[in-house]
Formats: C-alpha cells, structure tokens, sequence
C-alpha cells in the first residue's frame, strides 16, 4: 500500500495536474481532495490539452478510478459540462465517484462571489468568481447543500426553502442586488443535473478505506498551492481551503500516518494571481519572457498571471509544512535563452539579512529579495528525456535548488506535454 500526495509549494499553478496525469497510471485511485472550479488543472497528451476545473486529472486513465472526495465544492453544471467534453471525444472510461459530503457551488454563491469582489473595488481578494469561498463559508455555517441531498429530493428541498431565503435577503441588503432567487427554479434545476451525478455517488471514506485495506494504491492530488492555504497562507490573498498536506487527510479521510510520500511541485521561477505581495516579481522583458513561454494566463479566467524568479525562502517554507518528501520542479524549459538566471535565497529589511519567514502578507511587503544569479541556458530543453543532455549550467541550477531546499529534485517537467518528463537518477 502506497499513499502519495501531491502539493502545490507555491501560490498555485505549478503544474500538479500534468504531474498528476503522469503519476496516475502506476495508481489504483486518484483522489481529488480540496477546492473546486477554482482550480485549472492542464494535462496534455497524445497530441490533445485538456484543462480541468473538477475532474482529477488521471482521468484520462479509464481503467483507473478517480474520486472527487469530501474535501472539494463541486458546480454540478461545470462537472456535467467536463463529463460531456470526455463523452463527446470517445474518451469517458465511466470511472468517477463523488463524495457524498462534498458540497454543492449553488448559482447564489457565484453571484455572492461576484458581488462581494465588486464592492471590494481595490481592495478585493481577485478570486476567480467561482463561488468557491461563499460555498465553503455556507460550509462551516452549516447551511450548506451536500451532493449527497441529490439523492434523497425531499431534504434537498427543505434545504433550499430554509437557505434561498435568507440568499435573498443578503443580496438584496448587503449587495443591493435587485432579482430574486427561485427555490423552484433551483431544485429543478438540480433534480435535472442529479440525473448524472447521482448515480456517482459514494462514501468517500468507504471507497478509500476499502481500496487501502486490501493493498492498493492511492494518489491524493492538491489544488492552489500552500502560499493560498487559508491558515497558513498570505492571508488575506488566500483560497478558502486546506491546500498542504494535512487537507489531503481533511478531504478524503486517510489518516496522516498512511501517507508514504509527498511531492511538492514548484514552478522554476514564481507566478501569482491577484492582489497580495510578491517579493520576486518581475516587469519589462523578464515578466514577458516567463509569460509567453510558459503562456502564464489563468485556465479559470484567463487573466495574465504576474511572474517572477524562483522563491527559495518561501519555497522552503513550503516544503516544510507540507512535509514534502520530494520536489518536483516544472517548466525548466520557460528559462531557456535567459542570459542570467536568478533565485531568491534570503530576504532584506532595514539592513538586516532575513533567511526564514513565516509568510504573511503583510510581512512580505516589507522585504527586498536577495538573490544567487546563474548563468542562463541555450536550451532547447524541451527536448531532453535524460539529465545526461541538459545544458550543465541548468544542472547546476537544479542541484543549487536541491541543496538550499533540502529535499531532493526527482521529477523535472520540460515542457508541457506528458513525455516531456525526467526523472532524476537518485529518485529513490
């Protein structure tokens, strides 16, 4: 029996999904465990991208199962619209379950999210407007709707004539907003969707406990990254779940001590999206070089993200909450053709040298990077399958990485598609 979480070490956007679509197949489950529609999971293979808000990215494996546990908020219309998308290419396996406990992204919480940004003006977290925090807040306000209550009609609707409204009543208040949300409307429209989903219905804890009591293999695939977590991100330009290793546990009901390998993924240089510092940060003709090549624009909403040099004190920071037993590091092939090559080792306030940080945004804004410069690399590397014909000024990076994180380098994605992969010699 093997538990392996994959984490994001960054502020999300490192390229889990590909990493999870390559890992997937050695896997008898592949678990999504937090976020939702949020999250723009990319994989590319044979010749064709496809980009995932809900699914987990091994889908694509149809003799593997996959499972959207607990942990996540699921809009039932963007996962029936990602299921059709595989249906309609000949590429659905039909082995997906659903967590009965996930709960549901209702139209309210997107337009809650919507308005709730808009009336922040300059002042607004940048979410992704998917309703994925106003979801998880109902959550923990206990007045949330589960994916479970599509099988049962008569509690779905007393659940949504105790909520709508009240819905109604904050929106119209707090965001003077002038419709009117329908509870008819709305059970009709989730009994309609219910038509797909229910029949994916299952315990979450029942599926995996089974599959880990009989040997089998599990991977756990985060969404966001750690610098997003809610409690021990750059509050408060956070998402609003449990993005480190600790959530894979929240999420699916594994227990902490049945994981067996942790794998931190980071980008080789930094990106964020939205408000909130970032010390690293780039303009002029860095920023562009890292956009374009690494086509830096969000897959949820296709806003350009903001980039910058590799960020080791926070990516040491990372590592360490996360637990990370290893460090993939993804898009080397975006710093091709740089004359040099820079990483953030220490940062600088008033004078004094700061090696450590305990990340909050505030803290953050206050610093100036210090950095280690490398010479840059020719490239193409892209077209590497081995270590052996890497540039030896991006082996020496990568082992520079490896040595300041402390945790070692095995997987190294050169470019966007699966093949694009090498694995490290001492991966163990």
């Amino acid at each position: 029996m093997a538990v392996v979480v994959i984490t994001g070490s960054q502020w999300g956007d490192e390229g889990k999904g590909k990493l999870a679509h390559y890992l997937g197949a050695g896997f008898d489950l592949t678990v999504r465990f937090q976020g939702g529609s949020n999250a723009g999971h990319t994989v590319k293979t044979g010749g064709e991208t496809f980009k995932f808000n809900l699914l987990p990215s091994a889908i694509l494996h149809r003799d593997h199962q996959c499972l959207m546990a607990d942990g996540m908020v699921v809009n039932p219309a963007r996962l029936i619209g990602e299921i059709r998308c595989l249906q309609d290419k000949g590429l659905w396996g039909d082995n997906l379950l659903i967590g009965s406990r996930a709960h549901l992204v209702m139209p309210y919480h997107i337009l809650q999210d919507e308005l709730h940004e808009k009336s922040l003006g300059d002042h607004s977290i940048g979410t992704t407007k998917q309703g994925i925090g106003p979801c998880y807040a109902d959550k923990f306000a206990r007045t949330g709707i589960q994916v479970g209550d599509l099988l049962n009609p008569k509690t779905l609707r007393q659940r949504l004539e105790d909520v709508v409204p009240h819905k109604n009543a904050l929106l119209r208040n707090v965001y003077g907003y002038d419709g009117e949300l329908s509870v008819d409307a709305l059970y009709g429209q989730l009994m309609e969707q219910a038509e797909v989903i229910a029949p994916l219905v299952v315990s979450s804890v029942k599926t995996v406990r089974s599959l880990l009591d009989s040997g089998a293999n599990v991977l756990c695939e985060g969404a966001q990254g750690a610098l997003l977590d809610i409690d021990y991100g750059t509050y408060p330009f956070v998402t609003s779940s449990h993005t480190v290793t600790a959530g894979a546990c929240l999420g699916t009901g594994i227990a902490p001590c049945e994981i067996t390998r942790t794998i931190g993924v980071s980008k080789a240089y930094t990106t964020r999206v939205g408000n909130g510092a970032f010390p690293s940060e780039q303009a002029g003709l860095v920023c562009e070089h890292m956009r374009e090549r690494g086509l830096e624009y969000g897959t949820t909403t296709g806003r350009p993200r903001r980039c910058g040099w590799l960020d080791l004190v926070l990516l040491k920071y990372a590592l360490r909450l996360n637990g990370c037993t290893e460090l993939a590091l993804t898009k080397i092939d975006v710093l091709d053709g740089l004359e040099t090559v820079k990483a953030v080792v220490a940062y600088q306030k008033n004078g004094e040298r700061i090696e450590t940080s305990e990340v909050s945004d505030a803290e953050l804004a206050g610093y100036s990077p210090v950095y280690a410069e490398f010479p840059g690399w020719p490239g193409p590397s892209r077209a590497a399958r081995s270590e052996a014909e890497f540039a030896p000024e991006l082996t020496a990076f990568v082992d520079f990485v490896e040595q300041q994180v402390g945790v070692p380098v095995t997987i190294l994605s050169v470019g966007p598609d699966h093949d694009e992969t090498v694995e490290r010699s001492h991966r163990s």
